[in-house]
C-alpha cells in the first residue's frame, strides 16, 4: 500500500469510528408500566404508551439526546383486587415499576404512604398538560398537590331495556323522554321499584330481574348511597362521614326491592359474566353499569346481532335517579390516571413519556375503543361516536369519590352493610348500626357519623 492509500485508508476508518461514537454512547433506559382494565377493550391504556415510546424516541433521536426508551409492562385483564395487591407489594419491594395506571381515588392513598410522586414541579414543563379538562385535576389532588396525570373518565348510567318497557305498555314518548324525567327529579328512585315491580308481577321480566347492580364491591354503591342523600366527605376538616339517615333510606329500599324479587337475593355472586349474558339477553328492565359496559356490549356480547345499533334499538341511559321529587340526578365517575413511582430512577422521562400518550388522537383512539369519555378538550370536540357523544351530558351531574386515604375502608363498610340487607341478614336498621360501628373501628376519629 502506498503513502496515499494509507493516509486514505486511515482517514476513511477515523470517519467510521466518528459517525459510531454517538450510537455507542447512546444509553437505553427501560421505563416499566403496569396498567389494568380490566375490560378488555381498555387495552389502550398499555398501547397507547407503546405508541407514545416510538414517538419519543424520534424526537429524542432528532435532539441527538443520547438516549432512547424501551418500554415494559402489561395490561391486566384479570380484577381489580389481584392487581392492586401486586401493585401494593411492587411498591414495597426495592424495584417497583416506574408508572402504574389506577383509579383516582387510589391516589391519595399511595400518596399518603410515599409510594407515589407529586407531580406538580413536572406539569408546566409539557404543553400538552394544558388541554386537560380542568375538573379532572381535582380528581387527582390530594392535600394541594397533584398525584396523576388522567388518563381517561367515564359516567355510570341507569341503563334500561326499551324494548321490555314498550311490552311494559309505555309508550314511544314515555320511553324517549324518560332520561329527561330523571334530570328533572320527575322520576324517582320510587318510581323505578314501582316499574320493576310491575313488570315482575305482570311476567314482563321474571323474578329478581327488575334491576340489577353491580356483582361485585365497587365505588357505585357509594353513588348510589350519596342519591338517597349522604354525604361522604367533609371538605373544611378532612374526615369521611356517615349519614345515618341517608344509609337507612338506601338500604329500605334494597330491602324492598328484594322482598319485591325486584332484585336477586344473591345478586352479589361476583359473576360478572352472568351480569353481561343476563343483560344483553334482553331479560333485565333497569340495570347500573358504566359506560365503558357499552364497548364490551357492544365488541363482545352483541356483535352478532347487530352491535352497537341494537344496542342503541334497545337500551337506554340516564342519570341515577335522585330518592325525592324535584331533587338532582347523579352519577360517579372514577378518572384513571398515570402515576409515578417514588423510587422511580427516570421521573423525567417518565414525565415526558406521559405529555407524549396525553395528546388528542391517542385520547380519541381510547375514547372510542373503549367507550370512556376523553380527557382532553380537543379530543371532546372532534369525536364522531355516537354513544360518546350522547352520552357526554352526563358529566352535567358527574361526582367523585372524596380524596382520603381511608375511603376503601369506609367502602368496605358500607359495601358489608348493603351484602347483609340483600342477603336477608339484617334489617336496613340493624345495617345502618354494622355500618357506623364499623366506620368507627376501622377509621377513627377520621370518620363523622351523623
Amino acid at each position: 500500500m502506498d503513502h496515499r492509500r494509507w493516509v486514505a485508508a486511515v482517514g476513511l476508518a477515523a470517519f467510521v469510528l466518528l459517525a459510531l461514537a454517538p450510537a455507542q454512547a447512546q444509553r437505553t433506559v427501560t421505563l416499566v408500566a403496569w396498567t389494568v382494565g380490566p375490560d378488555n377493550p381498555s387495552v389502550t391504556r398499555f398501547t397507547n404508551l407503546q405508541a407514545a415510546v416510538e414517538r419519543l424516541n424520534r424526537d429524542l433521536q432528532r435532539e441527538g439526546a443520547g438516549v432512547q426508551v424501551k418500554l415494559e409492562g402489561f395490561f391486566d385483564t384479570t380484577e381489580w383486587d389481584p392487581y392492586l395487591r401486586r401493585v401494593l407489594l411492587a411498591f414495597q419491594s426495592v424495584n417497583p415499576p416506574d408508572l402504574v395506571q389506577a383509579s383516582h381515588p387510589l391516589t391519595a392513598t399511595w400518596a399518603a404512604a410515599g409510594f407515589i410522586t407529586a407531580l406538580d414541579d413536572l406539569i408546566p414543563r409539557y404543553r400538552q398538560f394544558a388541554d386537560v379538562v380542568e375538573s379532572l385535576w381535582d380528581a387527582v389532588r390530594y392535600r394541594g398537590k397533584i398525584w396523576g396525570i388522567p388518563q381517561d373518565t367515564e359516567a355510570r348510567p341507569l341503563y334500561f331495556n326499551k324494548t321490555l318497557l314498550k311490552q311494559l305498555g309505555w309508550t314511544d314518548h314515555q320511553i324517549a323522554s324518560l332520561p329527561e324525567r330523571i334530570t328533572k327529579g320527575e322520576f324517582t328512585w320510587e318510581d323505578v321499584l314501582t316499574t320493576a315491580r310491575e313488570a315482575v308481577q305482570k311476567k314482563v321480566v321474571e323474578s329478581g330481574k327488575g334491576y340489577y347492580h353491580r356483582p361485585r364491591p365497587g365505588p357505585d354503591f357509594l353513588q348510589w348511597y350519596r342519591s338517597f342523600g349522604g354525604r361522604d366527605f367533609d371538605a373544611g376538616s378532612g374526615k369521611l362521614v356517615f349519614t345515618r339517615e341517608a344509609a337507612l333510606r338506601y338500604f329500605r329500599w334494597l330491602r324492598a326491592a328484594v322482598d319485591a324479587s325486584v332484585l336477586e337475593r344473591n345478586r352479589l355472586d361476583g359473576d360478572w359474566s352472568r351480569f353481561h349474558q343476563t343483560v344483553t339477553d334482553g331479560k333485565v328492565l333497569f340495570f347500573s353499569g358504566g359506560t365503558w359496559n357499552w364497548a364490551e356490549w357492544e365488541q363482545q356480547w352483541v356483535a352478532g346481532k347487530g352491535g352497537q345499533d341494537w344496542l342503541f334499538a334497545n337500551f337506554g341511559f340516564a342519570p341515577h335517579p335522585t330518592w325525592r321529587r324535584g331533587g338532582r340526578p347523579i352519577t360517579l365517575s372514577q378518572p384513571q390516571a398515570y402515576m409515578i413511582s417514588a423510587a422511580s430512577k427516570n421521573k423525567p422521562l417518565a414525565m415526558r413519556l406521559l405529555a407524549y400518550t396525553t395528546v388528542p388522537d391517542l385520547d380519541a383512539k381510547h375514547a372510542v375503543g373503549s367507550a370512556h369519555l376523553p380527557v382532553l378538550r380537543t379530543t371532546a370536540r372532534l369525536i364522531r361516536d355516537r354513544f360518546l357523544r350522547e352520552v357526554s351530558y352526563l358529566l352535567t351531574y358527574t361526582t367523585f369519590q372524596p380524596p382520603h386515604p381511608d375511603l376503601p375502608r369506609w367502602q368496605d363498610a358500607l359495601f358489608r352493610g348493603v351484602s347483609a340487607v340483600e342477603a336477608g341478614q339484617v334489617t336496613p336498621e340493624q345495617a345502618v348500626d354494622l355500618v357506623a360501628a364499623e366506620m368507627q373501628r376501622a377509621i377513627g376519629d377520621k370518620v363523622v357519623i351523623e
